[in-house]
C-alpha cells in the first residue's frame, strides 16, 4: 500500500485499493481536476523481464486502453484517460462502478436464480454484441470481470482483447485467459473469435446458476483436459436456462447459437416467460478438436478396424528444458486401477538425459512417475520459460507427433506461471487421462507423468 496517497499526472490521487489480479491492481482514486472519483488500473510487471518482454507487457496495457476507448456502451467500462507513472508504466483511468463483481456476489450469496442469471446474461450479451461489431473480442469473460451496479451489468478488463488487425501480441505461445472459462479453441491455441466469447458467456452463466464452473481440475493441466475433452456436468439448477447454457458450451463453435437467437431466448427467460421456439437443430456429432494424423502402422485404424473409444480425447501438460514426454500405450485393465495406471506411466518411457526417480500412488487410482534431468544454463537458470525453451517445447511436440498411437497434438502454450509448456494430445484410442508436467528448477528439470 506504499502507493496510497500518490498523485498520478498531477491529477489523480490514489485513495484505496479496490482489487488485485494477474495483470495488476485496480485503485480507487480522486480526480482532483474534475472533482470526481475514478478507478485506475495499474500494471504490475512480472519479475525477471528483459527489455523486450517489458515492452510487450506495456504494449498489452496500451492496447487495452485503446480497445476499451473505442467502445461506447452502458454495459462496457468507460475509459477516461491513459497516463504514465514516474517509472514510465502506463495507468488506465476508468469510470468507478459502485458495486462488486458477479464473482463477489456468488461468493457471498451462492448460486442465483435462473431468471436473474438470464437478465445478467442478456446485458452481457448486448455489451458483447457492441464489442464484436467494433471488431473486438474480449477473450476473458468470467464472473470476476462482470461488475454489478444496481440493475446495471458492466463488462470490464479488456486486458487480453484481440483487436482485428492487431494480433501481434497474442502469438508468443503464452496462455492468455482464465483456464476454467477459456473456450476449447483457445485451449488448443487457436485464435479467439466472437464464438469464443459466447462459450465463455455460457461458462459464466453456468457458474452463476450452479455455484461452480462447468469444468474443474486439481491443476491447470487437468482443467485444460476437461475443457478440451469432456462434456460439462448437467446444469441441475438452470431450469429453463439449461438449453441455452448447453448450446453455448458446445465444443464446435459452429454449433453455438447466434447472438440474435440467443438474445431472443434470454429476453424471454429474463422476463419470466416461457422460452420461445427451441434452438435450431444441431448435428448429432461434433467435429474433432484436432485433425487426426495418419494412423500408426499396425494400429487398429491402419488395419481397417474401427477404434473403440472410451473417451473422446486426452490432453497432456508438457514442458521442457532438454525434453518432455507424453504418449499412448494399449493395456488391458485389471482389478487394480493404480497398477494399470502405473504400468501405463512406466511404458511411456524416459527421454534421453532423464532418470526415473520416483513412483507414487497419489490417490483415487492415480499413478505418478517422476523423472529428473540435470539442468545447465549459461549465466544462471531461470524458473520461467525463455525463447530457447520454447524451441525445445516445439521439438517435444514434433517428437510426440511421431509416437505410435497419437492421433494429433495441439499447438504449444505456456502455463500461467510461466514454468510449463502445455500441449493437447489426442490418442487414437485413449486409456484414460495422461498428464505430463515439467517444472523448471534451478539445477534440474522435474517431469511428472500422472495417469488417472
Amino acid at each position: 500500500m506504499e502507493d496510497l496517497g500518490h498523485v498520478l499526472a498531477h491529477r489523480y490521487r490514489l485513495t484505496g485499493l479496490l482489487g488485485q489480479g494477474g495483470m495488476g491492481s485496480v485503485w480507487h482514486a480522486r480526480d482532483e481536476q474534475l472533482n470526481r472519483d475514478v478507478a485506475i488500473k495499474e500494471l504490475r510487471l512480472p519479475e525477471h523481464l528483459d527489455d523486450a518482454q517489458r515492452q510487450i507487457w506495456l504494449a498489452r496495457l496500451d492496447r487495452e486502453a485503446r480497445a476499451a476507448a473505442r467502445l461506447k456502451h452502458p454495459g462496457i467500462i468507460t475509459v477516461h484517460d491513459l497516463v504514465t507513472g514516474d517509472d514510465e508504466r502506463p495507468w488506465i483511468v476508468m469510470e468507478l462502478v459502485h458495486g462488486g463483481s458477479l464473482g463477489d456476489l456468488l461468493k457471498a450469496q451462492g448460486p442465483l436464480a435462473p431468471q436473474q442469471v438470464a437478465g445478467i446474461g442478456l446485458q452481457m450479451l448486448d455489451a458483447l454484441r457492441a464489442a464484436h461489431q467494433a471488431g473486438i473480442t474480449h477473450r476473458d469473460i468470467k464472473p470476476a470481470n462482470v461488475l454489478l451496479e444496481g440493475n446495471r451489468v458492466v463488462l470490464t478488463d479488456f486486458g487480453i482483447v484481440a483487436v482485428d488487425g492487431d494480433d501481434t501480441l497474442t502469438r508468443s505461445g503464452k496462455v492468455v485467459g482464465t483456464p476454467a472459462f477459456m473456450s476449447p479453441e483457445q485451449v488448443r491455441g487457436l485464435p479467439a473469435t466472437a464464438e469464443s466469447d459466447l462459450w465463455s458467456l455460457g461458462a459464466t452463466l453456468y457458474t452463476a446458476v450452479e455455484g461452480r464452473p462447468p469444468f474443474t481440475g486439481t491443476s491447470t493441466g487437468a482443467v485444460f483436459v476437461a475443457v478440451a475433452t469432456e462434456d460439462p456436468a448437467p446444469a441441475m439448477h438452470a431450469g429453463p436456462l439449461e438449453p441455452v447454457v448447453s448450446r453455448l458450451l458446445r465444443k464446435d463453435p459452429a454449433q453455438r447459437p447466434t447472438i440474435d437467437h440467443l438474445y431472443a431466448m434470454l429476453t424471454q427467460l429474463s422476463s419470466g416467460q416461457p422460452a420461445p421456439a427451441q434452438l435450431p437443430h444441431q448435428p448429432p456429432f461434433q467435429q474433432p478438436l484436432m485433425a487426426p494424423t495418419a494412423p500408426a502402422p499396425g494400429s487398429p485404424a491402419a488395419r481397417g478396424r474401427r477404434p473403440r473409444w472410451v473417451a473422446p480425447a486426452i490432453a497432456a501438460v508438457v514442458a521442457a528444458m532438454t525434453a518432455a514426454v507424453a504418449a499412448f500405450v494399449f493395456f488391458a485393465r485389471t482389478d487394480s486401477a493404480y497398477d494399470d495406471n502405473l504400468r501405463i506411466a512406466k511404458a511411456l518411457g524416459t527421454p534421453s538425459g532423464y532418470t526415473r526417480t520416483a513412483e507414487k500412488n497419489v490417490g483415487g487410482g492415480r499413478a505418478r512417475v517422476e523423472l529428473t534431468a540435470t539442468r545447465t544454463c549459461s549465466g544462471g537458470c531461470s524458473e520461467r520459460y525463455t525463447p530457447a525453451d520454447m524451441g525445445t517445447c516445439e521439438a517435444v511436440r514434433e517428437w510426440l507427433m511421431r509416437k505410435p498411437g497419437i492421433a494429433a497434438v495441439s499447438s504449444r502454450m505456456l502455463s500461467p506461471d510461466g514454468r510449463s509448456c502445455i500441449l493437447g494430445v489426442k490418442p487414437v484410442r485413449p486409456p484414460g487421462v495422461i498428464q505430463v508436467e515439467v517444472e523448471l528448477q534451478n539445477d534440474k528439470t522435474l517431469v511428472q507423468i500422472e495417469v488417472a
